[in-house]
């Protein structure tokens, strides 16, 4: 074998070299100037802020007040000196009149509190402190100072509260900002968490819509008159607030989405305080509103008509509005309808809660009245919806009665004479649950409550007369009551004993006609265990259900209470 001859072209072409990169001196003498010149300003972003940081830092350690506006407050916090002894300095311009203000008691978050001591502010820069502490007669006491001066002192005595917690917020950076003069700046504001034995911590904090003792500081113009509290609330009111109501007592909750056909009531906050604090604003007891149709005996029940389980996109819902007019025929904005209609005087709001069509056509509105009178009632008044077949009456049952173990009934004792003026003198009996039967045993059925041995409800006014229907509880505190360990979350109560009250109408016999609107009746249920369960009730037979039978056309509302303890 012979080896191939190489070719010359082959042999005499160069191989490629490899080009590398080449500048001049002149070339590397200005990209090293471009990145000197960017260096000094690529650290100082990095830098300046830290620097400011620490500026501030070690600003907020010193007392001086940096004026910025000399026509605005001029106004920052000072180091702190003890955890209850919080102060500020200001800048006042020399024309401006200014004047510090102090309230303990009446502080919420929607509206100034209407009772406070002030000390007009000298002009100038000053410093303010304020110190809360309990002397030795443990009194709580309150002081304000203006530079040496003792400007305001408020003194309570040791029982005005029984606390061991508290909240606050309020104004004032380490560093100094300004303010407008013509509005009122809230220095610092706290509340008192007061002790409640089954609480979490053995404390309980109030709604920030209540009135709560504590402190509130705050500078305003000189004369400044702060608006009258609100004494209702609505969903419109803020993103947390879901009911419409007294801004401290009963409300009705806004459950329009998930709608299980109950209405849902809660309490005044003061009358329940329930356990760890976790029931405000849930349901604590509802009513079920029934419509009866001429035709028939037996309500329809809306808790099964319209029952949650089942729940669709096109599913009916429960509409709030101000109007008894149909909600598809009022021409305000649904936003506005929902608010709820205010008296002039501002003393009543009412509702009006419009219930889908019933399957026999039955159609219902409810009315739902708050009187700022009474913070723990609300007023239920039952009107025929647009386009309803003709109804009797409406029934109002409630649910969830078993879980305050209401066991006793107050009532007047047994008399010949019906007339409300026999009765009027006579001393409350409260009567239990047996003696309501006729066999003086105990029975699960509905047992009638006798109007006459209803008692006549006191402090009512535009001269109505009402019955009382009162059920009371054996539990003296609910958080020393044992559950057995298979109770559901559902029917546990850990709060105050508390009452559950009706009012009901009441029409002198001498004075009903034919035409008279029938009588108002009111029964009660009682059961030995939690319903839908088979866990007895511990202590005994209970209330588990209350029924107000109200015909129609209704021409006064009925009322339900639960009063604060």
């Amino acid at each position: 074998m012979t080896d191939e001859p190489v070719s010359a072209t082959n042999a005499t072409t160069p191989l490629p070299r490899r080009r590398r990169l080449r500048f001049s001196l002149l070339d590397l003498m200005l990209l090293t100037l471009m990145v000197a010149a960017w260096l000094p300003t690529y650290f100082a972003v990095r830098e300046i802020p830290v620097l400011r940081n620490s500026v501030d830092q070690m600003r907020a350690l010193t007392t001086n007040l940096s004026i910025i506006d000399d026509q605005k407050l001029c106004f920052r916090s000072l180091p702190g000196i003890w955890h209850n002894i919080h102060g500020w300095k200001y800048y006042l311009p020399a024309d401006a009149e200014m004047e510090l203000r102090l309230a303990t008691e009446g502080i919420h978050s929607m509206g100034d509190p209407e009772t406070f001591q002030s000390y007009e502010l000298p002009t100038g820069v000053h410093t303010i402190h304020l110190k809360h502490s309990q002397n030795a007669d443990q009194e709580y006491v309150t002081q304000v100072f203006v530079d040496d001066t003792e400007a305001i002192v408020k003194t309570h005595p040791p029982d005005w509260i029984n606390t061991s917690g508290s909240s606050s917020n309020g104004k004032g950076a380490p560093t100094a900002e300004a303010f407008h003069l013509d509005k009122p700046l809230v220095l610092r504001q706290m509340r008192y968490a007061e002790v409640h034995p089954a609480g979490k911590f053995r404390l309980h904090s109030l709604p920030p819509e209540y009135d709560a003792k504590g402190n509130m500081l705050s500078i305003v113009p000189k004369g400044y008159q702060p608006e009258t509290p609100q004494r209702f609330v609505t969903p419109h009111d803020g993103p947390f607030m879901h009911s419409w109501g007294h801004r401290q007592g009963m409300r009705l909750l806004n459950n329009a989405n998930g709608w299980n056909g109950l209405l849902e009531i809660h309490p005044s906050y003061r009358a329940v305080l329930d356990g760890q604090n976790v029931r405000w604003l849930q349901v604590l007891n509802a009513i079920s509103v029934r419509p009866v149709r001429a035709e028939s005996s037996q309500a329809e029940r809306p808790e099964v008509v319209f029952d949650s389980v089942g729940a669709t996109a096109d599913r009916p819902k429960l509409i709030v509005t101000d109007s008894l007019q149909s909600p598809n025929q009022a021409r305000t904005p649904q936003a506005s309808r929902r608010q709820g209609r205010i008296s002039d005087d501002g003393n009543t709001m009412r509702l009006f809660v419009h219930y889908p069509a019933f399957p026999s056509g039955a159609r219902l509105v409810l009315e739902v009245i708050f009187d700022a009178r009474f913070p723990d009632r609300v007023g239920l008044r039952p009107h025929p919806g647009e386009g309803s077949v003709p109804l009797k009456a409406a029934q109002f049952v409630t649910t969830f009665d078993a879980r305050f173990q209401w066991r006793t009934v107050e009532l007047l004792a047994e008399t010949d004479n019906d007339g409300p003026n026999s009765t009027r003198g006579e001393q409350l009996q409260p009567v239990a649950l047996q003696s309501l039967s006729p066999e003086d045993a105990l029975t699960t059925n509905w047992q009638t409550i006798p109007e006459a041995r209803l008692p006549l409800a006191e402090n009512l006014s535009d001269g109505e007369v009402f019955r009382r229907l009162a059920l009371t509880t054996d539990v003296a505190n609910f958080w020393n009551f044992n559950y057995p360990a298979d109770v559901p979350a559902t029917w546990r109560y850990q709060g105050l004993p508390i009452r559950q009250v009706w009012l009901i109408p009441h029409t002198e016999p001498a004075t009903q006609t034919d035409s008279s609107p029938r009588p108002v009746t009111a029964e009660i249920r009682s059961g030995t265990v939690y319903p839908g369960t088979e866990i007895g009730i511990p202590g005994g037979p209970a209330v588990t259900k209350v029924r107000v039978t109200v015909s129609l056309p209704a021409d006064k509302p009925i009322w339900m209470e639960i009063p604060t303890p």
